[in-house]
């Protein structure tokens, strides 16, 4: 959905099930203290979404909750998976899993790690002579990170290799 329409400069942390991790992430991205803005799909989400992040107690900092208005949404690129195949080394790859994990083995030998927790803090050490493809094990921590660094990395392109990354394990 972030990929089809989003608000310029922000953050996709999905809560697209109470499985989905997601008041761990916005806790692990959004430091404590930092103001931030919630964005809804409908109205009938935001009694489990208000929950979740008290859970975390960032309920202080939370300064709004908007429903998504499609007229002002921006859309992110989608990656030419086909090109990124043949091509992998025309693109600068960004593993955002944690050490452990990227320890256990890559699936790219030219990924930079750059864990999603430390992502907004790392994000400037990484080259923008290249697109950059952000990848997981799964998608959704992509999805995030993809997003920070369409934010932070205003003048590269960045795409999230999604759940696509199931091809490349």
């Amino acid at each position: 959905l972030f990929k089809k329409g989003h608000l310029p400069n922000s953050i996709n942390i999905q809560a697209i099930s109470d499985e989905s991790k997601f008041e761990t992430w916005l806790g692990s991205i959004i430091q404590p203290k930092e103001p931030f803005h919630l964005v809804i799909e409908n109205p009938e989400e935001l009694e489990s979404i208000l929950e979740r992040v008290s859970k975390i107690g960032y309920e202080i900092q939370l300064k709004s909750v908007l429903t998504a208005d499609p007229t002002s949404m921006k859309e992110s690129e989608i990656l030419n998976l086909e090109d990124f195949k043949k091509n992998p080394d025309s693109y600068t790859i960004v593993d955002i899993r944690n050490k452990s994990e990227v320890n256990q083995g890559k699936f790219f030998e030219s990924a930079l790690s750059h864990p999603l927790n430390d992502l907004r803090e790392t994000a400037n050490t990484i080259p923008v002579d290249k697109p950059i493809v952000v990848h997981c094990a799964g998608g959704y921590r992509s999805a995030a990170g993809s997003s920070i660094l369409e934010y932070l990395k205003r003048d590269i392109k960045v795409f999230d290799l999604g759940e696509d990354v199931e091809q490349f394990k």
